[in-house]
C-alpha cells in the first residue's frame, strides 16, 4: 500500500451497500481523519442515510471525532501492525471527541481491510 489516498478511498468502498449499512449500525458518528506529515484531511459520515467518505474536512463544522495520525501509522494501523490503542498510548494516535465512539474505530479499519486489494507476498 503506497498511500492513505488508497485507504480512504478503500474506506469510501467499504460504507457503501449493505456493508456499510451494518457498519452504520455499528458506529453512528462522524470523523475527521487528519494525517498530520501531509497537511490532508478525511471525513467519514456514519450518521447520515447514505454513509461516505471523502477527502477534506466533508463541511463537517464538529464532528462527533477528530483523529490526528501520520500517513505511516495509518497504514500500520489498518495493516494491522499497529494496535489501535496502544498507538493512543504512545501519543501516535491522537483523538478529539467522543472516546466510546473512538474504541469502535477498528470496525471501520476492518471493513476498511477488505476492501482493500491483496498485499504481495513477494
Amino acid at each position: 500500500m503506497s498511500d492513505s489516498s488508497e485507504i480512504f478511498a478503500a474506506m469510501g468502498e467499504a460504507v457503501k451497500g449493505a456493508s456499510g449499512k451494518a457498519l452504520r449500525r455499528k458506529f453512528k458518528g462522524t470523523v475527521v481523519f487528519s494525517i498530520s506529515d501531509k497537511d490532508e484531511k478525511y471525513s467519514l459520515d456514519l450518521k447520515s442515510k447514505e454513509p461516505s467518505a471523502s477527502s477534506g474536512d466533508g463541511g463537517m463544522s464538529s464532528p462527533d471525532l477528530h483523529v490526528t495520525v501520520s500517513e505511516a501509522d495509518m497504514i500500520k494501523l489498518v495493516n494491522k501492525e499497529l494496535n489501535p490503542q496502544q498507538a493512543f498510548m504512545k501519543g501516535k494516535l491522537k483523538i478529539k471527541g467522543k472516546m466510546a465512539l473512538a474504541m469502535k474505530l477498528t470496525a471501520v479499519l476492518a471493513a476498511t481491510r477488505k476492501c482493500l486489494p491483496p498485499k504481495s507476498r513477494l
